[in-house]
């Protein structure tokens, strides 16, 4: 009853949380595809992304069934649509109405589902690949978390993958957020011959946004060098032999590459 009732509170704090971020113009203009800054995070995941499925070889997407976790209003999952997947194959949830109703208008052939990704509506194997973009660092309760990452094992396919995007530093001026280091997605994702290839993306925000309006070639070499990127693009796999180049070799685009199989 106890975990109940802490469950149903971070819940609760969770809904409270987007529905004020959703109230306020703030966020609406830092994540507008018009600032510049906010575009240089947008070019940085989509090319480190790319190379990432890439590396699995996930480049023919018209039969691959995709769930994206905390999908908002469908943002990243209809970028999939450009990659080459069919939208009918496309799956979002998210725990705000409002998101999937906007998401629902601006794309209504994806499957969009409300509700809580700790309880997944699906079928176990029913995915080729899982994404959860700043998803985990949303989400205060440990036990919660777990819950979520387990349900997004439980419905990938056994040859499919999960990724992981999320920022490794915590922000103190932002108490409704926490890191997620690779520690912790390895720990979240501690199942039996799991393997973890992690890269280093994103200049850091503070950063970014003084730089990019003014010296946007400078912010994108800053990136590149990855002394000042702050958030870590995670693949997860039960299947370390799958990649389209050899073990530990880079492809381009991608900032850093580490392997850990469980």
């Amino acid at each position: 009853m106890r975990k109940q009732t802490t469950l149903a509170i971070e819940l609760a704090r969770l809904e409270a949380e987007y529905t004020q971020r959703d109230a306020t113009n703030l966020y609406a203009q830092r994540y507008s595809y018009f600032n510049e800054a906010a575009l240089l995070h947008i070019h940085s995941l989509e090319r480190n992304l790319l190379a990432l499925l890439r590396r699995y070889t996930f480049t023919c997407l018209t039969t691959k069934k995709i769930l994206d976790v905390g999908c908002g209003n469908g943002n990243h999952l209809r970028r999939f649509l450009d990659y080459g997947a069919l939208p009918t194959n496309l799956s979002g949830i998210d725990l705000m109405k409002s998101r999937i109703e906007q998401a629902r208008r601006l794309q209504p052939e994806i499957d969009w589902r409300v509700g809580s990704a700790h309880q997944l509506p699906y079928a176990d194997k029913t995915f080729d690949l899982v994404t959860g973009f700043v998803v985990f660092s949303s989400i205060l309760d440990e036990s919660l978390r777990q819950q979520i990452a387990d349900e997004m094992w439980r419905v990938r396919k056994p040859d499919g993958m999960i990724v992981v995007y999320d920022f490794t530093y915590a922000n103190p001026h932002n108490a409704a957020v926490q890191q997620v280091s690779r520690h912790t997605i390895k720990q979240l994702f501690d199942k039996p011959g799991a393997c973890f290839d992690f890269y280093s993306v994103t200049l850091a925000p503070p950063v970014s946004r003084i730089l990019a309006p003014r010296v946007y070639w400078l912010a994108t070499i800053l990136e590149q060098c990855r002394l000042l990127n702050t958030h870590v693009l995670c693949a997860i796999s039960s299947d370390a032999l799958r990649k389209q180049e050899g073990q530990g070799e880079k492809v381009k685009g991608v900032d850093e590459y580490v392997s850990m199989a469980k």
